[in-house]
């Protein structure tokens, strides 16, 4: 029995093809896709370009694209082969020219053994073919090529330093060469166009080229041409005379004649051959189909079987119990509570909203934030101007009434100057409403600047207005929020060495600015320019050098922190942008960040991120679920104690700020910390549990952070963080259904805590526990329960007010031997807060 039975029936994709053969043979030949071939059982010889491989039992190589094989069957036996779509993965992985070392038969990897078992585990889900199998398909997939990626791939760099060898010029020479006929082979390529296009004169190629590659340059191109055209020879019907021409032959007679020297066979012979060869497959696949599964089927399964048996039984036996970590009292750091001076409010206009200022009236009262960040005080909906009379005049009623609620509510303004837009995105390049500003002269803005400053120091005081933050708008250019595409593509291609003519109109504009508010105010913060590091963060270097250049420097830089990389060609011009796959992303950006300020002489400067979620969408569930709450306390506590952030504001304090028509239900997808009905959400309760902290640090691990307060107060926040697994980058954001939330993690495990925390006063403790998971206050599951309804009721949405909040509990703890024991068993995403203070001291 010899065939080939493709997998894929139900489950289809343009990024990979699964086959499984046995006893199968192949003449040389090449195609675009990468081929990956995974032994089961038996043994296969493998001719790649000149070396031959041999396979046995869970050995496995990969084929470059375009490189020349074939392989030859002994007798009976199995293996798999992944055919990967070449454009589709340089696309994913955001590098052309892709080159993998990947072959266990020849030098072992420390990588190899996960990698058989990330093969192994999408084999399986291939044989199960359940209708519901093919996120799950693609969740292999993903992790398949993430491993690909990460350990095989010869890196841009690495091309370009084997491109550098010690005949520089050569190389890369015939690189170019070699590489324009793979991609032209079609084509009726000569000797002469080639030595042309490469500026070289015909007989200095032709030798050259035989003197690098050993062979003529007629030879390789036949070479190329055949290889392709074998591919389609046996895996298409195409004519045999529309093969030869559409590979590069130039009639049937050449291809004939080529095919016969190379393979003492002609075309249409090899393909009858195949032709039987396929005929009988057929037979013997319809008759074993009618068994079961089918012998080859059956020999898979039991592979898959034995192999999850034999990982089992290497795996080291659970004794039932925990470690304990232990936590000595010692030298004790005080730090900076970073998190909750700075929380983003929003569009101006939306804050004289009733609802929004008696949501921001309870934050202030549960959780209390110092600054509030907004934008758009002088906006066309804040009616600031009158040009009715010929003159200018300024009507600052609204300005007032904003500010006056904020300073009576403890919230000193954090003002963003300039005309920033308001947008609402349901994911990058994707926008539901953009409300813009008028345009002004920088006279008039400057005009209008002076005149609401001196007012404000009218009414309000110089002491209480000198306290204020002002932040200079400097607009991305991101064709993704409506820039101008060849303004923003010229300004890629300038990248890193970016003229600095790029930044004098933003520099002219702050340092006029900055000079009337410190003309006015001279004790008040004045900075920006709120560079988004996913976007413009390469630029990062440069903007900081040009700015340590002008005469007047900022007061803070400002930056934005959203988890997305750009995709760009080799001409560097970005072609999408991507999700940050980086579970440590926010504070591997902000070390980035404190590297580039010392390099440019700003090492003291004062950072603020003014702006940090997981995503910009304001159309995504994960911002109503337990997932956000984890996330925020993950990177609170990863980056306490580090790279000096003076403060760090999370986007965005309420829904209120993205309601619009498509956002009837009780739940959008908004990233604020309330939902627009008032409802706690996960997030907002992740703020409540951390501002338990105190201001001492005793220790922090993955998991956890222990801290306290002056006397014997300890708080222990633990969290169990789940990032995303390959199967979320693949959808868009914003685009995943309500049940689809908690279904894209790396995995779904609980974690078991045990802190033993030593060196406390003995004596009679009382011991507070909160728990926030999916079953304690997680308004999307509530929801879910309620069957996400569209038609809430009032009472309704006043129930779930009541229940979605942490549970809680309090008992009494008798500290003998000076340790406690803090346990718990955390659900995926779960924050839990201990809190333990000293009742009754034994001295």
């Amino acid at each position: 029995m010899s065939g080939t039975h493709i997998f894929q029936s139900s489950i289809d994709s343009k990024l990979i093809t699964v086959s499984v053969m046995n006893r199968k043979s192949n003449l040389e030949h090449a195609h675009r896709d990468i081929e990956l071939i995974y032994m089961i059982k038996g043994q296969l010889q493998v001719k790649i370009t000149n070396n031959t491989y041999h396979l046995n039992k869970s050995d496995f190589i990969l084929i470059n694209s375009n490189e020349f094989h074939s392989f030859q069957s002994e007798n009976d036996n199995l293996f798999v082969i992944f055919h990967i779509n070449y454009l589709e993965l340089s696309s994913l992985i955001s590098q052309k020219n892709l080159l993998f070392t990947c072959n266990s038969n020849q030098q072992s990897h420390s990588s190899d053994q996960e990698l058989r078992n990330v093969i192994e585990e999408l084999l399986s889900v291939y044989m199960q073919q359940r209708n519901d199998s093919e996120v799950e398909a693609l969740e292999k997939t993903f992790k398949l090529i993430s491993l690909l990626k990460l350990n095989y791939l010869k890196s841009t760099n690495q091309l370009e330093l084997q491109n550098y060898s010690t005949s520089k010029g050569q190389n890369e020479r015939l690189s170019e060469i070699m590489e324009y006929i793979q991609s032209n082979y079609r084509e009726p390529l000569t000797l002469e166009e080639v030595a042309g296009l490469h500026f070289i004169s015909v007989p200095y190629l032709s030798k050259f080229f035989k003197k690098q590659t050993g062979k003529t340059f007629s030879q390789y191109i036949n070479e190329i041409r055949l290889a392709h055209a074998v591919n389609e020879l046996v895996n298409t019907d195409k004519p045999i005379t529309r093969i030869a021409l559409d590979n590069g032959f130039p009639n049937l007679a050449a291809f004939n004649r080529v095919f016969n020297e190379s393979y003492q066979l002609k075309p249409v012979e090899y393909r009858k051959q195949m032709s039987d060869t396929t005929e009988k497959e057929e037979m013997i696949t319809e008759e074993i189909s009618n068994h079961d599964l089918g012998v080859v089927f059956t020999e898979l399964q039991q592979y898959l079987k034995s192999s999850v048996e034999q990982k089992v039984e290497t795996l080291p036996q659970s004794t039932g119990t925990v470690e304990t970590e232990t936590i000595k009292l010692g030298k004790l750091d005080a730090f900076t509570k970073y998190w909750n001076k700075l929380l983003n409010i929003g569009y101006a206009k939306d804050i004289l909203n009733s609802d929004m200022q008696e949501q921001i009236t309870l934050l202030q009262g549960e959780i209390g934030f110092t600054y509030a960040r907004f934008w758009g005080l002088f906006g066309d909906d804040m009616l600031v101007e009158d040009r009715s009379g010929g003159k200018i005049t300024y009507n600052f009623s609204n300005t007032n009434k904003l500010l006056d609620f904020l300073i009576k509510n403890k919230l000193r303004p954090f003002i963003e100057i300039g005309p920033k837009p308001k947008i609402i995105q349901k994911a990058v390049g994707e926008t539901i409403v953009e409300q813009t500003i008028s345009e002004r002269s920088l006279e008039e803005w400057t005009n209008l600047y002076r005149a609401f400053l001196l007012q404000c120091i009218q009414r309000y005081g110089i002491d209480e207005v000198e306290t204020w933050y002002f932040e200079m708008w400097k607009p991305h250019m991101d064709v993704s929020r409506g820039q101008d595409e060849k303004k923003f593509i010229d300004e890629i291609n300038n990248t890193p060495d970016i003229d600095p003519n790029h930044f004098k109109e933003y520099f002219k504009i702050f340092s006029e600015f900055k000079k009337h508010t410190k003309e006015l105010i001279p004790s008040a913060k004045v900075g920006g320019c709120g560079i988004s590091m996913g976007l413009e963060g390469e630029r990062l270097d440069s903007i900081l050098n040009y700015w340590r250049k002008e005469e007047i420097h900022p007061d803070f830089l400002s930056l934005s922190l959203y988890p997305i990389e750009k995709n760009r060609d080799k001409n560097r011009v970005p072609i999408k942008n991507l999700n940050s796959n980086n579970p440590h992303y926010v504070l591997d950006k902000l070390t980035e960040v404190r590297k580039a300020l010392k390099k440019a002489g700003f090492e003291g400067l004062e950072l603020n991120v003014t702006e940090w979620n997981i995503s910009i969408s304001n159309r995504n569930y994960l911002n109503d679920s337990c997932f956000k709450a984890s996330y925020i306390v993950k990177n609170i506590i990863e980056n306490l104690n580090l790279n000096h952030v003076n403060m760090i504001g999370y986007w965005l304090f309420s829904d209120i700020f993205s309601d619009f028509r498509d956002s009837k239900n009780l739940l959008h997808g908004g990233a604020g910390l309330v939902t627009k009905s008032g409802i706690k959400k996960p997030s907002y309760h992740a703020y409540m549990l951390l501002k338990q902290l105190g201001e001492i640090l005793v220790a922090k691990g993955d998991h956890y952070v222990v801290t306290k307060r002056s006397g014997h107060r300890y708080q222990v926040i633990c969290f169990n963080y789940k990032h995303f697994n390959y199967s979320y980058y693949l959808h868009s954001e914003g685009s995943m259904g309500i049940h689809e939330q908690y279904e894209i993690f790396e995995n779904n495990e609980t974690i078991s805590l045990s802190l033993e925390i030593q060196g406390l006063a003995n004596g009679k403790y009382r011991l507070k526990e909160l728990k926030l998971n999916r079953d304690y206050g997680s308004v999307l599951d509530e929801w879910l329960k309620f069957g996400a309804v569209d038609d809430m009721k009032p009472d309704e949405v006043d129930y779930l007010k009541q229940i979605c909040v942490p549970d809680m509990k309090v008992e009494h703890h008798v500290v003998e031997n000076e340790s406690i024991v803090l346990k718990g068993e955390l659900q995926p995403h779960e924050v839990r807060l201990f809190e333990f203070n000293l009742l009754i001291s034994d001295l």
